[in-house]
């Protein structure tokens, strides 16, 4: 995914839903957490928009892209004191705790996880192998880090608009990877926007 390719062909996205398509009725059962959650989430739009993501996830979803299915809650400890050098007692800080399915994930049904091939993003902290949390629905916005299919390959590289459209700016000193814009037959989807990278924090990796 760190290839010399990406980006988002013209008229791409969804179209928004008129009222005569929106002639069926769900009804169900849910709890009251269900139910505040639900509403917190957007309601109805929300809904709409992640069964719109399941439909079109078994068209467009690679077999390598790993869908996030949450299933259990497994809580930490959060403390909220701020590192620093020297032993203070985390007891003296400690106030709640986090569960990283909400930490990682906005929209479940949209959220998947690709691992990294690759150096093109090492100087914005993305590093060959590490596993990047990819939300589906998400717009991207300026400087945003994003996943973009150009014709049959993916990369992952910074979003950046510009007054006459857009590119896609890999983060390597080393210059052997060129900004990348969208060319005249080219075939560009977004994937997804990258809202976490997850890494092992190692001392055997070069830059």
């Amino acid at each position: 995914m760190s290839n010399g390719r990406g980006g988002k062909r013209d008229n791409a996205g969804r179209k928004p839903l008129g009222d005569e398509a929106l002639a069926a009725t769900i009804i169900a059962r849910v709890t009251p957490e269900q139910k505040e959650t639900f509403k917190a989430k957007g309601g109805g739009q929300w809904l709409r928009m992640a069964l719109t993501n399941l439909k079109e996830d078994n068209l467009t979803v690679p077999s390598w892209a790993k869908a996030v299915m949450p299933v259990s809650k497994v809580s930490v400890p959060l403390y909220e004191y701020s590192v620093q050098a020297g032993f203070p007692s985390p007891a003296e800080s400690y106030k709640e705790t986090l569960d990283f399915n909400d930490l990682l994930i906005d929209n479940a049904p949209a959220t998947f996880v690709l691992r990294v091939a690759g150096q093109s993003m090492i100087d914005a902290g993305i590093f060959d192998g590490d596993l990047m949390v990819v939300d589906r629905s998400r717009t991207p916005k300026n400087n945003d880090i994003v996943v973009m299919q150009i014709d049959d390959d993916y990369t992952v590289k910074r979003f950046i608009k510009t007054a006459d459209g857009f590119y896609l700016k890999a983060e390597n000193a080393s210059g052997q990877y060129p900004d990348i814009y969208p060319k005249e037959g080219e075939q560009w989807m977004l994937f997804g926007v990258v809202n976490y990278v997850i890494k092992p924090m190692t001392t055997t990796r070069i830059a």
